[in-house]
């Protein structure tokens, strides 16, 4: 039988007090705040399906916010997909805001902060499975986090439908047959997410075969930088520095030495254009991003067997 938080019982003065703790302390924990001069309220039903933990939350129109405090305090993170059944709501997570309707969900991580803002009644279901257990990768699970999923048609809803049977109809499962349901509502969550995980899976190997093309193309662009090297470069794109090196590995040579020599190519090319004649050696090599005048002289000479003043001479 599922767990039942509602106003039943409880007198006018202490229900939003109630309603706090409920909000707080039941299921993912968050902090509930009503409309200025409108009551605040509604009810939850708790259901625990094999470790897997479902509410059905019906409320009035307010916002829940996940706050730092809250994730810090939790003893237990999950993989959050809420179902939106009735009314309209907006989700925060990171830099990604989006709005839910009817037939509508969203998946949610409990170990970051986010906010649900609901300007009407509404009844959301949120399924929480646990964050070890869950079949999908902390790659899948950051991609998806706070985007809308519809579940209107096709095998997405589907799948919606069947997770609701499954937390509705939880006690009808025998002991034998309880341990199987977490398996089937990660099955079931998969199936929901496949058209989205597709394509994010997709757009994540496009990016990464465009990835040192792109990590190329911001080198040259700031090769005037003094700072420009492996360890900037890295940070731009959100990788290790190792990764860095092993993109590069084709190149057969390593990062510093391929920024290098950019730079050594754009100072070449501008002692032979007419437009910078009048540019000093020393003032184009500082434009590329060389500090030391000497290194560079050295460096360029290796490279292009005479100095940088006797290929401007034509020697």
């Amino acid at each position: 039988m599922p767990v039942v938080l509602s106003f039943d019982g409880v007198v006018a003065g202490d229900r939003a007090e109630f309603w706090r703790d409920a909000c707080t302390r039941t299921f993912v924990g968050v902090e509930p705040s009503g409309r200025p001069g409108e009551a605040i309220g509604g009810r939850v039903r708790a259901y625990e399906v094999d470790g897997l933990a479902v509410g059905d939350i019906a409320a009035t129109a307010q916002s829940m916010s996940r706050t730092q405090r809250l994730v810090d305090d939790a003893d237990s993170h999950y993989v959050l997909l809420g179902m939106q059944v009735q009314g309209m709501g907006g989700i925060t997570q990171g830099d990604r805001q989006i709005r839910l309707d009817p037939g509508d969900c969203v998946v949610l991580d409990s170990r970051r902060r986010f906010e649900l803002d609901f300007a009407e009644s509404f009844n959301l279901w949120v399924f929480a499975f646990p964050q070890h257990l869950v079949r999908l990768g902390e790659q899948d699970q950051r991609r998806l986090a706070a985007q809308r999923v519809s579940a209107r048609t096709g095998l997405a809803a589907v799948s919606r439908r069947a997770l609701l049977d499954l937390a509705r109809n939880a006690d009808e499962l025998s002991r034998s047959q309880s341990p199987g349901a977490l398996a089937l509502a990660n099955d079931l969550l998969v199936a929901l997410l496949s058209e989205p995980l597709a394509e994010s899976r997709q757009l994540a190997g496009s990016l990464q075969r465009t990835l040192p093309l792109r990590i190329k193309d911001h080198i040259d662009r700031n090769l005037a930088d003094p700072g420009l090297d492996p360890v900037q470069v890295a940070d731009a794109f959100g990788i290790s520095t190792r990764y860095l090196h092993k993109l590069f590995r084709s190149e057969r040579e390593t990062v510093a030495h391929y920024i290098r020599d950019r730079r050594l190519e754009r100072v070449r090319l501008r002692l032979l254009d007419s437009r910078f004649a009048d540019r000093p050696v020393s003032a184009l090599a500082f434009d590329a991003g060389f500090g030391d005048l000497s290194g560079f002289n050295r460096a360029f000479k290796a490279k292009y067997g005479v100095s940088p003043r006797e290929l401007r001479q034509g020697k």
